[in-house]
């Protein structure tokens, strides 16, 4: 595994253990507020459970406020001094402004190389990654955190799969958030300010597709 990729997972799960010791009501309000005080279990099950709860942790740690003065999990982290090595502090550096975008495969190589567009803030972004980009193909959507690491693009662990059929849907629900942000929160806010304050819009609205979904079933 590349050096700042392990560091990284590293510090994810050294913030993920420190905080259910010591900040176990910090989590029960992040969970309750990520899923809309709906119960995931209910909902999902298997593989797509899993990655609620890989996609709540991401989240829980790079974006969620955990007080007046707007610290992240991993600012804590930072300013109470846990990080064993120098390694995990720049690593730390890189990826704590991070964020959550949508992006949409445009190509995919013969040897699996990825190449992304982000339809949200623009950019293009190659993946690498065979383990991360297996069965992608072109036209996928999907939500997810790209972080700069050993020199490439990798995505953090947290990724929410749209059909690509739904991209305008997609989009326009962000926009129409994005839009009540401006109004009610930050005029002069940008859609980056947006999606890293707001990361979870994506939660929302893959949570509420399946519950509709189960809703026309019943």
């Amino acid at each position: 595994m590349s050096k700042e990729l392990n560091a990284k997972n590293n510090i994810i799960q050294s913030i993920i253990c420190h905080a259910r010791e010591h900040c176990a009501e910090d989590i029960d309000k992040a969970y309750e507020y990520f899923w809309d005080r709906n119960h995931p279990d209910e909902f999902l099950s298997g593989t797509a459970l899993e990655l609620g709860f890989i996609n709540f942790e991401d989240w829980l740690v790079f974006d969620y406020k955990v007080n007046e003065a707007r610290e992240t999990l991993m600012d804590l982290h930072v300013r109470d001094n846990r990080c064993q090595v120098e390694e995990e502090l720049e690593v730390i550096k890189k990826t704590r402004d991070s964020l959550m975008s949508l992006y949409e495969v445009v190509s995919v190589s013969k040897d699996k190389r990825v190449l992304l567009k982000d339809l949200l803030l623009g950019g293009e972004f190659d993946l690498k990654d065979k383990a991360l980009t297996r069965g992608l193909k072109k036209g996928d959507i999907f939500a997810t955190r790209l972080l700069n690491l050993d020199g490439k693009y990798v995505m953090s662990g947290c990724v929410y799969p749209y059909k690509a059929s739904l991209k305008k849907k997609v989009m326009a629900h962000i926009d129409k958030e994005f839009g009540k942000y401006i109004k009610n929160a930050n005029p002069n806010g940008t859609m980056k300010d947006f999606l890293k304050e707001y990361g979870d819009v994506f939660n929302i609205f893959w949570m509420n597709l399946i519950l509709s979904g189960l809703k026309k079933e019943d």
